[in-house]
């Protein structure tokens, strides 16, 4: 019973260390930048699916480091935040300097933001924080002097209620402008007022059909590789005239772009088909420059429902023809079809189901089906840039 006594009052008088207090420190700053990153998520997946999950994956894994780092700290737990954080940053400031090899805004740099910047802090010096502890382990076992309840409650919250409170701030802010909900619905109503997005006769401009539900790891690799396959098939219509030759003649302009459908008939033109696309998308009316290549546009056939090879990512549209002026016209657009109608026997159809695969940087992504005029300028900007 002695021993019991004294070994009591040895544990009583050990000193205690900055251990929690440090670790704390790193599982706070972890969090932080994670909150961070699911904050943005939705933004990224509404500019790139590939960029949403990106966010997803890190934020998630950040804020499981978090755990690990205080339920089980290790060596390997420390390498693991010192570099996966690095990691995160090294792709930051490739977005911010050079741009990214992939994505909507390839090799094209993306402006700085605040929330951005306060992650990168966070990271930077989580960072500092593991490579000291693996430098000098024994700066977790330095005794710190004993202090009163109250004041190890403050100290040990000191660094998560500073980081918490940066955080929360410049978040604040964020989500007030464009990088938050506020922001994405004002963005939201600027896709609402885009041609095409409206209704008519009670009946929505452009439906969409497929599933919604978010892609597997399959079809992400598909959608991958239809883009591939679509650019290195449309590398011979770089020269509209090449196009023309080819049996693209039917011509149908909108906001800055020129359509040209393949007018022949071989029916291996209709569907999915990367050898052979059913339609060209073209800029037109660039200063001083020829017609410029975006992307292709695939055609089912009447009745049929396009493949989702890339789940939610490839998702097919169609739009809304009306009887305007005795001929058919697409709703939103106003762009006239061949043939004429009778608007006392005509009711409103829908067209085949079509699906955009851009191989230029596209705002909102490869598959987008933004055809507004500040869509095109913005693909134009991106090309141009790069020559």
């Amino acid at each position: 019973m002695s021993a019991s006594v004294v070994e009591d009052r040895k544990a009583a008088a050990t000193p205690p260390t900055a251990r929690p207090y440090i670790l704390g420190a790193l599982a706070a700053l972890s969090v932080g930048a994670a909150a961070i990153h699911f904050a943005v998520v939705f933004e990224h997946f509404d500019e790139n699916v590939l960029y949403g999950v990106f966010f997803l994956v890190i934020a998630w894994a950040q804020l499981i480091w978090a755990a690990l780092v205080l339920w089980r700290p290790s060596r390997p737990v420390l390498w693991l935040g010192l570099l996966g954080n690095a990691i995160i940053i090294a792709v930051y400031l490739a977005s911010r300097t050079v741009g990214l090899p992939f994505g909507p805004d390839l090799n094209h740099p993306e402006a700085v933001g605040g929330l951005d910047v306060v992650s990168v802090v966070l990271e930077v010096a989580l960072i500092a924080g593991c490579a000291a502890l693996l430098w000098r382990p024994a700066l977790a076992n330095r005794p710190v002097r004993r202090r009163g309840t109250a004041g190890t409650i403050a100290g040990l919250v000191a660094v998560p209620a500073a980081v918490i409170a940066v955080t929360t701030a410049v978040m604040t802010l964020g989500w007030a402008g464009p990088e938050g909900p506020a922001g994405m619905a004002s963005g939201s109503s600027a896709a609402a007022s885009m041609p095409g997005m409206g209704s008519t006769g009670g009946l929505p401009d452009m439906r969409m059909y497929g599933s919604t539900a978010p892609p597997t790891a399959a079809q992400v690799i598909a959608a991958g590789q239809l883009i591939k396959d679509t650019d290195k098939s449309l590398a011979r219509f770089q020269n509209v005239q090449a196009a023309f030759a080819a049996g693209y003649t039917y011509v149908l302009k909108t906001n800055g772009e020129e359509h040209l459908l393949y007018d022949g008939r071989n029916p291996a033109y209709a569907g999915l088909n990367p050898q052979h696309p059913s339609s060209l998308v073209y800029a037109i009316n660039v200063p001083h420059h020829a017609p410029i290549l975006l992307g292709a546009m695939y055609i089912e056939r009447d009745g049929v429902n396009g493949p989702q090879v890339g789940g939610s990512m490839t998702r097919w549209h169609a739009h809304l023809e009306v009887c305007q002026g005795g001929k058919p016209t697409i709703a939103g657009f106003g762009v006239q079809l061949r043939g004429t109608c009778n608007p006392s026997n005509w009711r409103n159809q829908y067209t085949a189901q079509m699906l955009h695969v851009w191989v230029v940087p596209y705002p909102g992504g490869p598959f987008s089906d933004d055809l507004s005029q500040s869509a095109t300028n913005s693909a134009v900007r991106a090309v141009l840039a790069r020559q």
